[in-house]
């Protein structure tokens, strides 16, 4: 004669109530309002200065580019961004923060920073030239474009963001 088997409870996570879930859920969710309000002020002054319509500065192109690359923080200042990347081996392009930069400085920062890997020629030459090369070969810059000429801030904005929908594709 077997003795009968009480059913086994299954336990559920680690036992918390449905009333400290809940308390759980509100407060990971107001700690997620307040960073994103915090992050977005941050990088709205960086998209700001970048949205107008003349020339890219060098120093908003390597804050911009630093940042949407992972490889600066929002809240660092134009000369920590140089410093910072130079320190990192970035081959920055040449001129005052002030001064517009080309397609080419561009596209040589966003292979850099990116960590796009170029044809043999960019390999063997890397610089702004094989670098906007490599990207226009990509599709990433139109055609009429010639890497001398200064690239505005929505054409800028633009190309970061076929850089980075072309990279999400890649992985």
């Amino acid at each position: 004669m077997s003795v009968p088997r009480r059913p086994v409870e299954k336990k559920r996570g680690r036992g918390y109530t449905p009333h400290q879930m809940k308390r759980a859920g509100l407060i990971a969710a107001a700690l997620l309002a307040v960073v994103s309000v915090n992050l977005f002020g941050q990088y709205g002054q960086i998209l700001h200065a970048a949205e107008g319509q003349g020339p890219l500065s060098i120093g908003e192109s390597i804050r911009l580019l630093g940042v949407a690359s992972g490889s600066l923080r929002p809240e660092i200042g134009p000369d920590e961004a140089r410093s910072t990347l130079q320190k990192l081996g970035i081959g920055l392009p040449k001129g005052p923060d002030d001064s517009p930069v080309t397609y080419g400085g561009y596209a040589f920062l966003v292979t850099q920073l990116f960590d796009l890997r170029g044809s043999v020629a960019y390999g063997l030459f890397p610089g702004p030239r094989s670098a906007f090369n490599e990207l226009r070969g990509l599709g990433l810059i139109p055609s009429r474009v010639r890497q001398g000429h200064l690239i505005s801030g929505p054409d800028a904005l633009l190309l970061l963001r076929r850089v980075i929908s072309m990279r999400r594709v890649v992985r």
